[in-house]
């Protein structure tokens, strides 16, 4: 195989966030509330010297969060893209990337995440660029666009830095670039259009949570994601069983996604499975799952002791989620917060939130990546991460997110009435509540910095945050940074 061409972008300094997930028209249900943060940061990137590159890798915008939100829109994305801008709690963000890449010597990527996939077609990625440089043809320039599944590769100092987003080899989220591309083909040149089939991840979203979140908007928040989201559904949302139901088909639909990209057939032209799932809004012309009477299948199950779990094609996956024992407390109409809280109950020992943990996204990454790539930078789990890899040169930094996060301490899933507070401001229905109840939700703001330090070109983990009145970058820890000398 021919060496990769070493004519590649160079930066004296890199800076990544990622996951900002601006979107959703209503402000109390908006996860990206710092707007105005993110707004000073980037003004900050844009006085330093030399020649900076700011990456934001990934679900910089949340199509599944606005009004109306389809598993894949072609031809309202830009309608959508337009009123994100134009939110008050976005505009300062867009405001100031225009500022940025109107000064010399800065350079704006912008990698593909799972939730803004239709940024990668033509015409709406002409329009994000007509968004933050208008028609200033040098401002242009100074915009990346990695939108095709490869990632953006450079080097800062004597380090090769990779930036993808991260659900490349997320099971639940992975993206079909190919079939992505031919859909931008054929509708530029006038073709039909196969229907569109999501991922696991996005059906989820959009016909399961979406509606449930306007009354628990926690759901959203609540890391991580697949040991917490099931049963938390069926915890606080029993009157939503039709919707639950459509849980079954995605695992159906996670399980051939798993096999499709094993067997590298993720994004060839295939036969549709019958599953129960939609294409810009519409329903697709196959046999339908009727979930409710899957869910009343469930019910005769459980009357008769039959653990509900056997209805699941994957039966590990499902007893790891935790869906027999809230699926058993609903049906014997037990207090909904001590069934969520005995579905939350293994988050006890859960380390997620710790940021030199090894997880499956880094291990997978690891595995992936040549070790010649020196700095491996990732976002989509929301949790940020700084590591070196294994048995390779090189390091792993995740950039965790902009947006919201909650974290339930073991303490209060350890005692019920200590949960029960908690309870009331996750079922007030409002990000107000999340807010105001003390300790719960965290607003963590990470960035990496690439950059020169003693020694070598130096990673670091850090967050942006207040330091004696005045913004500044503030190293995580003491150990999350690391120097390829």
């Amino acid at each position: 195989m021919p060496a990769r061409s070493d004519n590649i972008p160079q930066f004296d300094e890199l800076y990544s966030v990622s996951d900002l997930h601006m979107g959703g028209a209503e402000t109390g249900s908006q996860i990206f509330n710092s707007g105005a943060e993110l707004a000073k940061l980037i003004e900050f990137l844009r006085t330093k010297p030399g020649n900076v590159a700011l990456v934001i890798n990934g679900d910089m915008v949340d199509f599944l969060a606005e009004p109306g939100a389809r598993a894949f829109d072609p031809d309202g994305a830009i309608q959508k893209l337009d009123r994100i801008a134009r939110d008050a709690a976005f505009a300062p963000v867009w405001k100031a990337l225009k500022k940025f890449v109107g000064t010399r010597d800065r350079r704006l990527i912008i990698t593909l995440g799972n939730h803004d996939v239709e940024l990668s077609l033509p015409w709406v990625r002409e329009h994000l660029l007509q968004l933050i440089a208008g028609d200033d043809d040098a401002a242009r320039g100074r915009i990346m666009l990695a939108f095709d599944g490869t990632g953006f590769l450079c080097r800062v100092g004597n380090a090769t830095v990779l930036c993808l987003h991260g659900n490349e080899v997320d099971d639940w989220n992975v993206t079909d670039f190919e079939t992505i591309r031919r859909c931008g083909r054929d509708l530029q040149q006038g073709r039909s259009v196969d229907p569109w089939i999501p991922n696991a991840g996005t059906h989820l979203v959009i016909e399961v949570m979406n509606d449930i979140k306007r009354g628990y908007p926690f759901v959203d928040l609540l890391k991580p994601e697949l040991e917490a989201v099931i049963p938390v559904l069926l915890a606080v949302a029993p009157e939503k069983r039709d919707q639950i139901g459509g849980v079954f088909p995605v695992l159906k639909r996670l399980a051939m996604d798993k096999f499709r990209r094993a067997t590298g057939l993720l994004g060839a032209e295939e036969e549709r499975e019958e599953i129960s799932l939609k294409a810009n809004g519409a329903p697709m012309p196959r046999r339908q799952i009727d979930h409710g009477a899957l869910m009343t299948q469930m019910d005769d199950r459980l009357q008769r002791g039959v653990e509900p779990v056997s209805l699941l094609p994957d039966i590990e996956r499902a007893r790891q989620l935790g869906v027999p024992d809230a699926v058993w407390s609903w049906v014997r109409g037990k207090d909904v917060r001590e069934t969520l809280r005995r579905a939350l109950d293994d988050l006890q020992k859960d380390r997620s939130f710790e940021w030199s943990l090894a997880d499956d996204t880094f291990h997978q990454l690891d595995d992936t990546i040549a070790s010649n790539i020196d700095f491996v930078l990732a976002g989509h789990t929301h949790l940020e991460r700084a590591l070196p890899r294994r048995a390779r040169n090189g390091f792993y930094f995740n950039s965790g997110t902009w947006a919201r996060l909650i974290r339930l301490a073991p303490n209060a899933l350890a005692d019920q009435a200590e949960f029960n507070k908690i309870y009331g401001a996750m079922a007030a229905g409002t990000m107000k509540a999340l807010d105001e109840f003390p300790g719960l939700v965290l607003q963590r703001r990470t960035v990496v910095a690439v950059r020169p330090g003693s020694g070598g070109t130096r990673g670091e983990l850090m967050r942006w945050d207040t330091v004696n009145g005045k913004p500044d970058l503030v190293p995580v820890g003491a150990n999350a940074g690391m120097t390829k000398p």
